[in-house]
């Protein structure tokens, strides 16, 4: 127990002091919110088809829906999407019927851009976060939705213990939804469906 208490005591003190690259999160505002919603003139069952088309791999690859990053940055370009049919961390989404031709996109708690709302003293703070697209509509238009959880950014890092044991990770904190990544996805597919109507997203005044 003596000798335990001690490497207990520098452990703690580890996982206090240990931050590193932390400074004060600041925001900056919107001149207005970008749309979280958009309508295409295509029927629902297709407007799904094309949507996860959009965001399979393969196009991803070819077309990072925020842009590729530099190699060893530790974003993640490519995000997972999920649907009724094989939802796993998007399990809860897909438990409601009325989300049955929903999509649930996620990095697996991966940064996958620089927030422009969200900055600290080095610049714009990697931005996390998961996009459920629900998709209501008629046999000619679909509306699309697009609701972020789980919105974080990441100011720094930190000491701590994982599965793997001690070690550093991001310092996770959470941050509400800015409208611009919502936004920006519904872009993507629109892009994807040949939409050539959707106006440009509204970033902070610099």
């Amino acid at each position: 127990m003596t000798k335990t208490f001690p490497a207990l005591c520098l452990i703690a003190l580890l996982a206090v002091s240990c931050t590193t690259g932390v400074s004060r999160i600041q925001s900056r505002p919107l001149p207005r919110q970008n749309p979280t919603s958009w309508s295409f003139p295509l029927p629902v069952e297709d407007v799904r088809t094309k949507a996860m088309e959009a965001f399979s791999i393969h196009h991803q690859v070819q077309e990072p829906v925020f842009g590729r990053s530099a190699v060893g940055s530790g974003f993640e370009d490519i995000f997972s999407a999920e649907s009724s049919t094989n939802a796993v961390f998007g399990k809860d989404v897909f438990s409601d019927p009325a989300n049955a031709n929903d999509i649930y996109l996620h990095t697996f708690g991966t940064a996958f851009a620089v927030s422009p709302v969200y900055y600290g003293r080095d610049g714009g703070l990697p931005f996390i976060a998961t996009f459920h697209l629900h998709l209501t509509g008629s046999p000619t238009n679909t509306l699309v939705a697009v609701m972020a959880s789980d919105t974080e950014v990441v100011n720094g890092r930190k000491f701590g213990f994982g599965p793997c044991g001690p070690g550093y990770a991001g310092n996770c904190k959470p941050v509400k939804p800015t409208t611009v990544e919502e936004y920006s996805l519904l872009r993507y597919l629109g892009h994807y469906l040949g939409v050539t109507n959707m106006p440009d997203t509204i970033l902070p005044a610099q």
